[in-house]
């Protein structure tokens, strides 16, 4: 009789046989190189959802399409975890995706995680201290949020301070800012101080990680960006009297605002510190 051998699943797929059986008898065993349309192709990492920590694993769809791999082959499609209950999907949408499960399941008696995805002959294993997902956008988690972006309005307002400073030495050096009996005082410095000192309170640190979260995770603090406040604080200074000769220093109070109104643009409007 004629065998046909064909893919039973669209995730597989290799070139179709269609021999007599006397033939593939004479070449047995008989190997079929197949190609898998999904697969994993990063480790699994922990990331926050809802307020509840999961693991998120991701694959990567070659297709223009979403692929199938029932959950009924289960050597092909299944999540080996500590408590049982961690399913995998069965559908995967096209290019890259993932799919989180809530970390408890993974958790052993130590507190260290153990699990295993087998998933179309790879075995995808969970760390036992798997890594902060990074840069996945994946709805409803938390991202960890750099402390140099919480230090941009300290650092922004130090380099005006600095470049104003720098000005009026300028006007100095040309003659345009005689001082007061041979003696300069840069009123900027001193001002500067004080917005910088109000920032610190205002921004003040945090224990532990900060992250950007839809939803504030149980044991994590909320924190408001004092956007207005800061504002305030910058224009500090500003604020009061010039020498004459600093006048037009002075007046770049509007340009330097709109400059610093720009970079808080890129800070969140509030965030979570977890211990």
């Amino acid at each position: 009789d004629n065998h046909s051998i064909s893919s039973g699943l669209e995730a597989i797929v290799f070139t179709p046989i269609y021999e007599s059986g006397t033939d593939l008898a004479a070449r047995e065993p008989v190997l079929i190189e197949a190609e898998r349309l999904i697969s994993s192709v990063e480790e699994p990492c922990r990331v926050l959802i809802g307020g509840a920590p999961n693991i998120y694993f991701s694959s990567l769809n070659a297709t223009d399409r979403a692929l199938t791999v029932p959950l009924t082959f289960t050597q092909l499609n299944s999540i080996y975890s500590v408590t049982g209950q961690a399913v995998p999907p069965e559908t995967f949408a096209s290019g890259t995706s993932g799919f989180a499960i809530p970390e408890v399941y993974f958790t052993g008696p130590d507190a260290t995680l153990m699990g295993v995805w087998r998933f179309l002959g790879q075995e995808i294993t969970v760390a036992h201290h798997p890594p902060v997902c990074s840069d996945r956008g994946i709805p409803g988690a938390c991202e960890e949020l750099d402390k140099a972006l919480l230090r941009l309005p300290f650092t922004h307002t130090r380099l005006t301070v600095i470049r104003l400073t720098k000005a009026a030495l300028g006007a100095a050096k040309s003659g345009q800012w005689k001082g007061s009996h041979g003696k300069y005082s840069v009123p900027f410095l001193a001002r500067g101080a004080r917005a910088l000192k109000v920032m610190e309170i205002l921004m003040k640190d945090t224990d532990g990680r900060r992250f950007i979260c839809p939803v504030t995770p149980k044991s994590c603090i909320r924190h408001q960006v004092p956007k207005r406040a800061l504002v305030a604080a910058f224009k500090k200074i500003f604020i009061g009297p010039v020498p004459r000769g600093l006048e037009q220093v002075s007046r770049r109070l509007k340009v330097e605002l709109v400059l610093f109104e720009k970079m808080l643009k890129k800070l969140p409007q509030s965030y979570v510190s977890c211990p």
